[in-house]
């Protein structure tokens, strides 16, 4: 995900946008409207067109690509907000050592003030940038930091991995937990407490993280564990030695 995202976040900003639009607006011409239906007609043998269902194919398609050019100017006018992902794409490296992106950076800090020290995540993006051992994706160089013991050393560079590796692409993954949230919380259980609601979706939306987890079975006896301390219950939950 990240890797895409910083791989073609410039071309997505400078040129797909109006490339897409200048496209749309050359589809949308008479001559390749035509040509398109004609094709569209005969790629469906087994349906018989006449005048009118040729005139309602016209009319159809010259609306979903009026709609497509009035859409594609909102559908990226956000993605200018994203341009400090650039920050962390291994293949601009070599272009910021030389050059510091010093715009990406700024970015970054009006998107998210008060959550990084500006002068310590500079020399560190200037330090990773001159280091060509350090040069992969951010994901990978992530792994690497942490693996090393470097989180402390690269405090602000590791804040900014996690972070670009955080934002969603698309909105599926919160699509998906809001649906995760109307399972647990239906209709007869709406007096569940706001607690208990955030932990069985933390659990139900990484079932597969707990899956891997509970393989080791000193993982689910410690659970019960600390289950069992929480406050006294009706049964014995654990073995007292009498």
């Amino acid at each position: 995900m990240s890797g895409t995202k910083n791989g073609v976040q410039s071309l997505i900003k400078n040129i797909y946008p109006n490339n897409l639009k200048k496209n749309l607006e050359n589809l949308r011409k008479e001559q390749t409207v035509n040509t398109c239906c004609d094709q569209a007609i005969q790629l469906n043998n087994d349906f018989e067109y006449g005048d009118k269902q040729k005139n309602n194919l016209h009319k159809i398609t010259y609306e979903i690509l009026d709609s497509l050019i009035v859409q594609i100017n909102i559908r990226f006018e956000d993605t200018s907000e994203l341009e400090f992902v650039e920050l962390t794409n291994e293949k601009m490296f070599d272009i910021y050592y030389n050059t510091f992106p010093e715009c990406k950076l700024i970015k970054l800090l009006i998107q998210y003030p008060n959550m990084f020290e500006e002068n310590r995540l500079r020399n560190e993006l200037s330090v990773i940038y001159t280091d060509n051992n350090k040069h992969l994706p951010p994901h990978k160089l992530l792994d690497l930091i942490i693996k090393n013991n470097l989180q402390e050393i690269y405090s602000q560079f590791t804040k900014l991995c996690q972070l670009v590796l955080t934002i969603p692409a698309t909105t599926a993954s919160s699509e998906r937990s809001m649906s995760t949230l109307k399972r647990i919380k239906s209709f007869l259980r709406n007096t569940m407490t706001n607690e208990r609601l955030t932990n069985l979706s933390s659990l139900a939306i990484e079932k597969n993280l707990l899956g891997v987890m509970a393989k080791d079975p000193t993982f689910v006896e410690s659970i019960v564990d600390d289950f069992a301390k929480k406050k006294e219950r009706r049964i014995e939950l654990e073995y007292k030695i009498i």
